[in-house]
C-alpha cells in the first residue's frame, strides 16, 4: 500500500509540475541528450519472460495458500518459519520472524496477485521456487515483480517459507522508439531541436556476447542517421561505439562522412572503460584526438563501473583525455553522474571539473554539461540545493537541458515532464531557468 501511495503522490507532483511549467511558458529550445531505439536494439534490451513450470503438489499447495492469504497477517504468518527472513526491493531492509513478515506483506500490496513459477529445486528437506508475481489472466497477464522463495520441510512433512525476496521490477521489455515519436514528444514540450545519441555502443559492452558486433554497431548508427534524416530541420545524430574496440577509429571516420551525424557519443560505463587503466586511457585519448581532428563534438557518459568512481576518475579525464580534444565541444552527460538522480559520486566527480573551471583551467574552455535526468520527482531539497550550487559554480552558460530516453511509466519521463521536474524542484531564479532554456549548442544550430 505504501508503494502504491508513493507512486500516486509522485504522479500527482509530476502533473502539477508539468502544469506549472506550461503556465509560465518557459520551455527549453533544445534537448541536448535524447535517444532512439531501433527494433534490433529493443530486442537486445528486452528479456522475454520465462515459461511457467508445473510444481510438485506440496509446492503448489504452499503457493495456493500464500495467494489465498492475501491481506491477512495471521494467515500469512502461518506459512513462514518462526525465524524466517523477508526482503523486498522497495523496503529498507530485512524483516525477521513470521509475525512481522505477515504484517509487512499484508500492508505491501494494494491488489491481489498470484505466483507464476518458472523454476524449482527440491532436495530432501530443502527447496526453492523462482518466479514472478502476476496480475491478470491470459493475454492480460502482467508480471510486475520477480520472487525467490527458499523452502524448508518440517518434521510433519509440511513445507514452509524460510526466506522470501521480492524484486519489484517486471521482466524488461523495451519497445522501439523512432524519430516520429521523439518529434511528438518534442512538440509537446515546445522543443525546437534535439541531439539524437545512437546507442550502438551497447553492442560493444564486454558483458554481452554479440555476433557480428561491428556490423550491428554500423547498422544501429545507420538506422539513427536514417531516422534523423526524416526530420533534418529538427534533429542531428551522434554516432555511438565503444572506444575500446578495435573498430573504434574506423567507425568514427565512417560516421564523420554521414551527412546528418554531427558528433560522437561515448558511454564509458557501458563500454567497460577504466580510467585507472593506462591502456584504456590511451585508447580513449586516441578516440578524442581523432574526433578533434574531424571536428566532431563529443558527448561522453563519464561515469565508469568503478565502485568508488569519483574524484580520481574525473581527474584522469581532465588530465589525460580532455586535452586531446581542445577544439570541439565536449559535453559531459548527467553532470558527471549516470542518472537518474545526482548521488554523492556524481557530485564528487563534478566538483573536480567545477574547481578546474573556477581557476580558469584552459582545458575546460569547451567543456559543458547536460543535466539529463539529474533532477527527478524523488530529488530531495538538499540534493536540489547541491545541484543548483554546482550549476552556479561552473556557470549557467555551461549547463544544457536533456531528457535522455523516455522508457515507460517507471522510467525516464518524456521531455515535457523532465523539464517540469527540473523547473519545479531546483532553487534557481527565473532568469537562470530562462538562460538554460535558451541554450542551443553550436552543433544544433
Amino acid at each position: 500500500m505504501k508503494r502504491v501511495l508513493r507512486s500516486s503522490l509522485a504522479l500527482l507532483a509530476l502533473v502539477f509540475a508539468t502544469a506549472t511549467a506550461a503556465a509560465d511558458g518557459r520551455f527549453p529550445r533544445a534537448s541536448h541528450h535524447q535517444h532512439l531505439i531501433s527494433p534490433a536494439t529493443a530486442a537486445l534490451w528486452s528479456s522475454d519472460p520465462l515459461a511457467e513450470v508445473a510444481l510438485p503438489q506440496p509446492f503448489t499447495r504452499l503457493l495456493a495458500a500464500r495467494t489465498a492469504a492475501f491481506g491477512d497477517p495471521a494467515a500469512l504468518a502461518r506459512l513462514y518459519d518462526e525465524d524466517a527472513l523477508f526482503l523486498a526491493s522497495d523496503q529498507p531492509g530485512w524483516v525477521r520472524g513470521r509475525v512481522e513478515i505477515g504484517r509487512r506483506l499484508a500492508g505491501t500490496f494494494g491488489r491481489a496477485y498470484r505466483f507464476t513459477a518458472v523454476g524449482y529445486e527440491r532436495d530432501g528437506t530443502a527447496g526453492r521456487i523462482a518466479g514472478y508475481l502476476t496480475r491478470g489472466d491470459g493475454d492480460a497477464a502482467r508480471h510486475f515483480a520477480h520472487v525467490l522463495l527458499v523452502l524448508r520441510k518440517g518434521d510433519d512433512e509440511s513445507w514452509s517459507i524460510a526466506t522470501e525476496t521480492i524484486l519489484f521490477a517486471p521482466p524488461r521489455t523495451t519497445a522501439p522508439m523512432d524519430a516520429d515519436r521523439l518529434i511528438a514528444d518534442m512538440d509537446a514540450a515546445h522543443i525546437e531541436r534535439a541531439a539524437v545519441l545512437s546507442v550502438a555502443y551497447l553492442y560493444g559492452d564486454p558483458r554481452r556476447q554479440v555476433e557480428d558486433e561491428y556490423a550491428r554497431v554500423r547498422a544501429e548508427n545507420d538506422w539513427t542517421e536514417a531516422q534523423v534524416a526524416r526530420h533534418p530541420d529538427r534533429l542531428v545524430a551522434f554516432c555511438g561505439f565503444s572506444p575500446l574496440r578495435p573498430y573504434a577509429l574506423r567507425e568514427l571516420k565512417r560516421c564523420a562522412r554521414l551527412p546528418h551525424t554531427k558528433g560522437i557519443k561515448l558511454h564509458l560505463g557501458n563500454s567497460g572503460v577504466d580510467l585507472r587503466n593506462p591502456e584504456h586511457v590511451a585508447r580513449l585519448a586516441r578516440v578524442f584526438a581523432a574526433a578533434n581532428a574531424h571536428r566532431l563534438p563529443i558527448i561522453v557518459h563519464a561515469k565508469t563501473r568503478a565502485t568508488d568512481y569519483g574524484r580520481q576518475d574525473a581527474r584522469a579525464f581532465l588530465d589525460d583525455i580532455l586535452p586531446k580534444a581542445p577544439d570541439v565541444t565536449v559535453q559531459v552527460a548527467h553532470m558527471a553522474g549516470s542518472g537518474p538522480g545526482y548521488p554523492a559520486f556524481a557530485d564528487e566527480a563534478f566538483e573536480v571539473f567545477a574547481d578546474a573551471i573556477a581557476r580558469g583551467d584552459p582545458r575546460t574552455r569547451n567543456l559543458v554539461f547536460d543535466a539529463a535526468t539529474v533532477v527527478t520527482m524523488d530529488t530531495s531539497p538538499e540534493t536540489a540545493e547541491r545541484i543548483a550550487r554546482r550549476i552556479r559554480q561552473v556557470g549557467i552558460e555551461r549547463i544544457v537541458f536533456g531528457a535522455d530516453l523516455a522508457v515507460g511509466e517507471d522510467g525516464n519521463p518524456p521531455p515535457r515532464q523532465a523539464w517540469a521536474a527540473f523547473r519545479m524542484l531546483l532553487p534557481l531564479t527565473d532568469a537562470e531557468f530562462e538562460t538554460i532554456a535558451g541554450h542551443v549548442l553550436p552543433y544544433l544550430r
